[in-house]
């Protein structure tokens, strides 16, 4: 069986039985396929993370080593209370240029720093993830910015 066909396994598994996606998504990853590895290995990270499995989540989200796994690994970090490791796993989202967990990681980044009450900070964050375009971010971004402007630079 190909390296791809385990992680389609996996996939028509993931979300009925989490187990037997499992079973097929480590067997993806051990298969040594690159691409397939990285992926059975971000949506293992998102089983177990979503059953609260911290440890294995983080392992698997660096396992998998894409953009969008920074930014889940900075949203489980931040999570967990360890605000500079989320920080330096969003940066590295937002150094990656992945259009979509780069907006977002430089919105999260903006709460960070807004919530830590550097508000030129977070302006500054707010402001890349509007000019990146990026709907979601961008709108969100935007309102935080209204909200800062009572707040001087």
């Amino acid at each position: 069986m190909s390296p791809q066909d385990l992680f389609n396994h996996g996939l028509q598994e993931d979300g009925r039985r989490p187990r037997e996606a499992r079973r097929w998504y480590l067997l993806a990853i051990e298969s040594g396929h690159q691409e397939a590895a990285r992926r059975a290995a971000f949506n293992l990270a998102l089983i177990e993370d979503e059953d609260g499995r911290i440890d294995e989540a983080r392992h698997w989200y660096g396992r998998a080593a894409t953009p969008r796994a920074m930014f889940n690994l900075g949203v489980l970090e931040e999570g967990c209370g360890n605000a500079e490791a989320a920080r330096q796993w969003y940066a590295k989202a937002v150094e990656s240029g992945h259009p979509e967990a780069a907006p977002r990681a430089m919105f999260n980044l903006g709460l960070m720093e807004d919530r830590a009450g550097h508000h030129a900070r977070a302006r500054g964050h707010y402001l890349m993830a509007v000019g990146s375009g990026h709907e979601e971010a961008a709108t969100r971004a935007r309102a935080n910015l209204e909200a800062l402007s009572e707040h001087p630079a």
